[in-house]
Protein backbone atom coordinates (compact mmCIF):
# COMPACT_ATOMS: atom_id res chain seq x y z
CA UNK A 1 0.00 0.00 0.00
CA UNK A 2 2.70 2.19 0.58
CA UNK A 3 3.12 2.05 -3.48
CA UNK A 4 0.54 3.06 -3.94
CA UNK A 5 0.21 5.93 -1.49
CA UNK A 6 3.48 7.40 -2.90
CA UNK A 7 1.98 7.14 -6.68
CA UNK A 8 -1.20 8.67 -5.12
CA UNK A 9 1.01 11.57 -3.86
CA UNK A 10 3.02 12.01 -6.79
CA UNK A 11 -0.43 12.32 -8.73
CA UNK A 12 -1.92 14.70 -6.83
CA UNK A 13 1.55 16.34 -6.00
CA UNK A 14 1.57 16.55 -9.65
CA UNK A 15 -1.84 18.13 -10.07
CA UNK A 16 -1.68 20.57 -7.56
CA UNK A 17 1.83 21.73 -8.87
CA UNK A 18 -0.30 21.65 -12.70
CA UNK A 19 -3.09 24.03 -10.94
CA UNK A 20 -0.25 26.48 -9.45
CA UNK A 21 1.04 26.30 -12.66
CA UNK A 22 -1.58 27.11 -14.42
CA UNK A 23 -2.66 29.85 -12.13
CA UNK A 24 0.26 31.23 -12.22
CA UNK A 25 0.78 31.37 -16.30
CA UNK A 26 -2.95 32.04 -16.83
CA UNK A 27 -2.56 35.69 -14.69
CA UNK A 28 -0.55 37.40 -16.95
CA UNK A 29 -2.21 36.18 -20.46
CA UNK A 30 -6.02 37.28 -18.93
CA UNK A 31 -4.35 40.34 -18.47
CA UNK A 32 -2.93 40.55 -21.61
CA UNK A 33 -6.35 39.34 -23.48
CA UNK A 34 -7.77 42.02 -21.41
CA UNK A 35 -5.13 44.84 -22.88
CA UNK A 36 -5.07 43.31 -26.54
CA UNK A 37 -9.20 43.93 -26.02
CA UNK A 38 -8.85 47.15 -24.94
CA UNK A 39 -6.96 47.92 -27.72
CA UNK A 40 -8.73 46.37 -30.45
CA UNK A 41 -11.28 48.58 -28.75
CA UNK A 42 -9.59 51.41 -29.32
CA UNK A 43 -8.69 50.73 -32.83
CA UNK A 44 -12.31 50.48 -34.11
CA UNK A 45 -12.87 53.55 -32.17
CA UNK A 46 -10.15 55.36 -34.07
CA UNK A 47 -11.58 54.06 -37.06
CA UNK A 48 -14.88 55.13 -36.83
CA UNK A 49 -13.41 58.58 -36.10
CA UNK A 50 -10.93 58.83 -39.45
CA UNK A 51 -14.26 57.92 -40.98
CA UNK A 52 -15.88 60.51 -39.59
CA UNK A 53 -13.66 62.66 -40.01
CA UNK A 54 -12.83 62.01 -43.69
CA UNK A 55 -16.52 62.36 -44.52
CA UNK A 56 -16.47 66.17 -42.76
CA UNK A 57 -13.62 67.30 -44.88
CA UNK A 58 -15.56 65.70 -48.28
CA UNK A 59 -18.15 67.89 -47.28
CA UNK A 60 -16.24 70.68 -46.47
CA UNK A 61 -14.35 70.65 -49.56
CA UNK A 62 -17.86 70.38 -51.29
CA UNK A 63 -18.78 73.42 -49.64
CA UNK A 64 -15.55 75.42 -50.62
CA UNK A 65 -16.16 74.59 -53.96
CA UNK A 66 -19.46 75.88 -53.31
CA UNK A 67 -18.41 78.99 -52.21
CA UNK A 68 -15.33 79.35 -54.87
CA UNK A 69 -18.59 78.82 -57.63
CA UNK A 70 -20.44 81.94 -56.15
CA UNK A 71 -18.17 84.06 -55.18
CA UNK A 72 -16.86 83.54 -58.63
CA UNK A 73 -20.07 84.73 -59.75
CA UNK A 74 -20.10 87.55 -57.26
CA UNK A 75 -16.49 88.41 -59.08
CA UNK A 76 -18.00 88.59 -62.40
CA UNK A 77 -20.75 90.61 -62.07
CA UNK A 78 -18.63 92.94 -60.28
CA UNK A 79 -16.44 92.73 -63.17
CA UNK A 80 -19.32 93.42 -65.45
CA UNK A 81 -20.39 96.20 -63.34
CA UNK A 82 -17.05 97.65 -63.95
CA UNK A 83 -16.48 98.04 -66.67
CA UNK A 84 -20.08 98.77 -67.98
CA UNK A 85 -19.12 102.05 -65.58
CA UNK A 86 -15.86 102.63 -67.42
CA UNK A 87 -17.57 102.83 -70.56
CA UNK A 88 -20.18 104.99 -69.30
CA UNK A 89 -17.34 107.14 -67.76
CA UNK A 90 -15.57 107.10 -71.32
CA UNK A 91 -18.53 107.93 -73.57
CA UNK A 92 -19.03 111.81 -73.96
CA UNK A 93 -22.62 113.27 -72.27
CA UNK A 94 -24.65 113.42 -75.68
CA UNK A 95 -27.69 114.41 -73.82
CA UNK A 96 -30.96 112.19 -73.20
CA UNK A 97 -31.10 108.98 -74.84
CA UNK A 98 -34.33 108.35 -77.07
CA UNK A 99 -36.40 107.06 -75.00
CA UNK A 100 -36.57 110.20 -72.50
CA UNK A 101 -36.49 112.74 -75.44
CA UNK A 102 -38.80 115.20 -76.35
CA UNK A 103 -41.25 115.15 -78.79
CA UNK A 104 -41.59 118.18 -81.11
CA UNK A 105 -44.54 119.97 -80.50
CA UNK A 106 -47.22 120.23 -82.99
CA UNK A 107 -47.63 123.55 -84.98
CA UNK A 108 -50.31 125.70 -84.69
CA UNK A 109 -52.56 123.89 -86.98
CA UNK A 110 -51.77 120.61 -85.32
CA UNK A 111 -49.68 118.83 -87.46
CA UNK A 112 -45.33 118.57 -87.27
CA UNK A 113 -43.41 121.15 -89.21
CA UNK A 114 -42.24 119.03 -91.93
CA UNK A 115 -39.90 119.82 -95.10
CA UNK A 116 -39.25 117.95 -98.49
CA UNK A 117 -36.10 117.70 -99.60
CA UNK A 118 -36.05 117.69 -103.58
CA UNK A 119 -32.78 116.97 -105.80
CA UNK A 120 -30.97 120.48 -107.29
CA UNK A 121 -31.34 120.85 -110.71
CA UNK A 122 -28.33 121.76 -112.21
Amino acid sequence: MNDYMGLLALIVGAGLGGLIASWWWLRPLNAAKARVAKLEAAREALKQQNAQARKQVEQLHADVAELRHALGKIDAARAQELRVQAASRSLPDQGPFLGEAQAPSPAGDGFAQTQVFLPRAG
